[in-house]
């Protein structure tokens, strides 16, 4: 009897530390999920950007960005990646996208005393300057980072799905069944 409840707790145990562990490695935080779609025109060898990921921290957090890479383009499309803070505008709009800075060693916190929500978000932006026709098609980044001083994670995600096409001049850009992939 008493083998069989020490088996029944091992096997109690064990189901506990693997759903932790799937918990864990599905857990997206910092990045947000998916939910936008964007469609830039642009003509060659001009600049174009967009905010494709959002990061939300939690109260308390702080994040070392070690850097990132585009998934979904062509070698020669690859996108520069940069971090941008919220912008506080006089009428109170918060504004990401406006203010860039380089996205490896940048650090980002959120106070402890801070309420959990958007007041903590920042934005990656993905810039590319395309020399050759088509429609590119970013489909995720994958960021490495640090949360709280803790070892190098990996996560891959996107919050706005982002095609760019590219002709001189720039084309007319839409889906072409009238809907976002």
């Amino acid at each position: 009897m008493r083998t069989r409840l020490a088996l029944l707790l091992a096997a109690g145990m064990i189901a506990a530390v693997v759903a932790v562990a799937l918990t864990s490695a599905r857990d997206p935080y910092p990045l947000q999920g998916a939910g936008a779609s964007q469609w830039n025109p642009v003509a060659l060898g001009k600049p174009t950007q967009a905010v494709v990921l959002y990061l939300e921290l939690r109260p308390g957090d702080r994040v070392e960005l070690l850097g990132g890479e585009s998934i979904g383009l062509p070698a020669a499309v690859r996108p520069t990646l940069y971090l941008s803070r919220p912008v506080l505008h006089a009428n109170g709009d918060r504004v990401i996208g406006e203010a860039l800075e380089p996205l490896a060693g940048a650090v980002i916190e959120a106070a402890a005393s801070a309420a959990p929500g958007p007041d903590n978000a920042v934005g990656i932006v993905a810039e590319i300057t395309p020399s050759s026709p088509g429609t590119y098609q970013l489909t995720s980044v994958r960021l490495r980072f640090r949360v709280n001083g803790g070892g190098e994670r990996v996560r891959e995600g996107i919050t706005t799905h982002w095609t760019v096409c590219a002709d001189d001049p720039a084309p007319s850009c839409e889906p072409p069944d009238g809907t976002d992939p």
